[in-house]
């Protein structure tokens, strides 16, 4: 029992490196939009929309809080780490909690009601956005009850969510492009992007709960 905990203590730390070093991969993907040009991917998507400056300010303030997100939130799960830093664990989460309720999750709202792709693109986004606030509000919650069990649990799910910004880069391209070199066929991007507003999340709440389930209840 012990030798089996060992190796899911294991697993799930290698687990929240690898998620931390594709979050850092995220970043250095979107830096071309810190150049502030309208003719660089995803923003020429957008058409007219570049030129509305309160979308365009939620865009910078949606890309720029989420990646403190995905940054620091693998950091709040090392349990070596949180147990011998706990003044920096504290620290750092209610920074990625502040940086989710008032920045990333209501700027992920609003550009959600502009996705392409039509509805059911934008229900998914919408949807995430909302889940997004409210698991992150009952991580803060749970917290400040001192139900740590429960904090941890809702913790989990809320990055889930916040890892939505990898797998979204992840999916749109292998939709669009690398499936056909499999020889299967690829989604026209419209398509993709209505496939991709559900599937960036909806798998990755799956995979949380799962950890929940499988793992030592002291991670």
């Amino acid at each position: 029992m012990i030798a089996e905990n060992k190796i899911k203590i294991w697993s799930l730390r290698t687990s929240w490196m690898i998620m931390l070093i594709l979050s850092v991969v995220v970043f250095l993907n979107v830096t071309d939009y810190f150049s502030f040009r309208t003719d660089i991917e995803f923003l020429l998507w957008k058409g007219t929309l570049v030129k509305d400056i309160a979308w365009m300010a939620a865009f910078y303030m949606h890309i720029t809080s989420s990646l403190v997100c995905l940054i620091t939130g693998p950091l709040q799960f090392v349990p070596r780490w949180r147990n011998r830093y706990p003044k920096l664990h504290r620290k750092l989460g209610k920074a990625y909690v502040f940086t989710i309720l008032f920045f990333a999750a209501p700027s992920g709202l609003y550009m959600g009601f502009y996705a392409n792709g039509g509805f059911w693109a934008k229900l998914g986004f919408i949807i995430l956005a909302l889940l997004w606030f409210v698991t992150t509000y009952l991580a803060i919650r749970t917290a400040m009850q001192r139900d740590f069990v429960a904090h941890r649990k809702w913790m989990v799910r809320s990055y889930a969510l916040v890892f939505s910004a990898v797998t979204l880069r992840v999916y749109m391209p292998l939709l669009t492009y690398f499936i056909g070199e499999l020889g299967l066929p690829t989604m026209n991007p419209e398509l993709a992007v209505v496939v991709t507003s559900w599937i960036n999340w909806v798998p990755n709440l799956v995979v949380g709960e799962l950890l929940l389930r499988f793992t030592p209840k002291n991670l």
